[in-house]
């Protein structure tokens, strides 16, 4: 048979079984992925076998991805943060699969399957116990005739290791190969961790105005996992910061969101004022923030601190509006105290909307999530005037943010934020009224009208 009948028998073939239970070494995976992603670039990477990674810290469901795609013949390996994480033996929140077959070839092999994005074409594969094992296929490296650096279409597959070079960081663009234990490391990002160093692969000037988002996951990972940042790509932040305006607005506020809810908002607040980001983003909080030249001696840090520690208590994902509301309590606080007089109750809730609705525009802020920061906010100037009548502190608990307003009482005492005769009046509240555990709210399921009778 020759190679042209073969590769048309493989195009025609729903499920080509490979010849060979390793697919670095089965005829058929070698054939196919020639034909179908381009040949293997002859680059040895380097393999770490002696590591911690073992199976049982990896994600029952991503291990059935994995078999299923080499049983198959195709490359298959775990990517990004969760090798990362394994690493320097972290929890990873989850794990991602990277492999030489294409999106629809992913949809045939996986009856749980569903394809997502547009700019870059992947797989969500739901495994049996309901994990989502996010599967791309390898990114080919992108066209050098481009006008402008900013990446809108991403559909180009390539090799492991173009994929690797596609990649943000050097510490996440590490592949593990589950068949033989292997971790693979094209780019130097074994050494970087060893070091602790946070580096752009690549030119950072060029990364960061391919993909702007990629200076806010920088700060993100450079605060979480306590790593520094490269000289040059600290520098290239805050160079290209304006970038950050060619960004499609819902990822950045999903960062944002990401970077102050995962344990790491002190930090990740100082990376941003230190980097001139900040003020690019959210200009009133910067303004907050540089009315103290120490951060230690500046509120919002302080409310970022216990904003990390309720992440601890809660154990899950910190709801969004506690992020907001720790970050622009202090900034009502401080446009208040500049005013000739001291708002009126009917006056508090349209000065709060008013110095938040700026940042909702610019950043796409949900409603839900600024009605809960503003509710939660007025909540507290209210109980100022309610707390010593007992029917306004029951009509209080009762209301839907009881629970958000509790446990911004909670950081609020240990900031430090408090009168004693304010500071007894939660107390009291909180002991007459136990708050229910603050949990993260539930989307909104769209409503469907009555099925049409045919």
């Amino acid at each position: 048979m020759s190679i042209g009948q073969i590769a048309k028998s493989l195009r025609f073939d729903p499920f080509p079984r490979a010849l060979s239970a390793d697919p670095a070494n089965s005829p058929l995976k070698s054939i196919g992925f020639q034909l179908w992603c381009g040949p293997m670039e002859n680059v040895e990477p380097i393999k770490l076998t002696d590591h911690i990674i073992s199976h049982k810290d990896i994600e029952t469901d991503a291990l059935q991805v994995l078999s299923r795609l080499h049983d198959y013949g195709f490359y298959a390996y775990l990517v990004g943060g969760s090798v990362r994480d394994l690493l320097l033996q972290r929890t990873p929140k989850d794990f991602d699969v990277v492999t030489s077959a294409q999106p629809d070839e992913i949809r045939r092999l996986f009856r749980r399957c569903r394809l997502v994005g547009r700019r870059f074409r992947l797989a969500h594969v739901i495994g049996r116990r309901g994990k989502v094992i996010e599967t791309a296929t390898f990114r080919a490296k992108p066209e050098d005739d481009r006008e402008a650096l900013l990446i809108t279409d991403d559909n180009r597959f390539g090799t492991p290791q173009s994929d690797a070079y596609r990649r943000d960081f050097t510490v996440n663009a590490l592949f593990y190969d589950s068949g033989r234990n292997e971790v693979l490391d094209y780019v130097g990002g074994l050494e970087d961790l060893d070091a602790r160093i946070l580096r752009t692969i690549g030119d950072p000037v060029t990364r960061f105005r391919e993909d702007p988002v990629r200076i806010l996951r920088a700060i993100k990972f450079a605060a979480r996992l306590d790593f520094t940042l490269e000289e040059e790509t600290r520098k290239a932040i805050t160079s290209e910061r304006t970038e950050l305006a060619k960004a499609a607005i819902p990822r950045i506020y999903e960062e944002l969101v990401r970077m102050l809810g995962g344990g790491a908002a002190e930090r990740s607040l100082q990376l941003l004022n230190e980097l001139r980001v900040l003020e690019v983003l959210a200009p009133e909080i910067a303004a907050v923030c540089s009315l103290y030249p120490e951060p230690e001696h500046c509120v919002l840090h302080r409310f970022m601190h216990c904003l990390d520690d309720q992440f601890h208590q809660i154990q899950g994902k910190m709801p969004n509006g506690l992020i907001l509301t720790a970050l622009f309590w202090p900034v009502y606080q401080a446009i208040s105290s500049e005013l000739p007089r001291a708002p009126r109750p009917d006056e508090q809730r349209i000065l709060i909307s008013e110095l938040m609705r700026p940042m909702a525009l610019r950043l796409a802020v949900p409603r839900r999530s600024m009605e809960m920061a503003i509710s939660t906010i007025e909540g507290h100037l209210r109980f100022k005037r309610i707390n010593g009548r007992r029917s306004g502190r029951v009509g209080f608990a009762r209301t839907p943010n009881y629970p958000m307003a509790a446990v911004f009482a909670t950081m609020r005492r240990e900031v430090g934020d408090m009168s004693t005769n304010e500071n007894a009046a939660w107390e009291q509240q909180l002991e007459e009224f136990p708050p229910p555990p603050l949990e993260q709210p539930k989307p909104r399921r769209r409503r469907r009208g009555p099925r049409r009778r045919r």
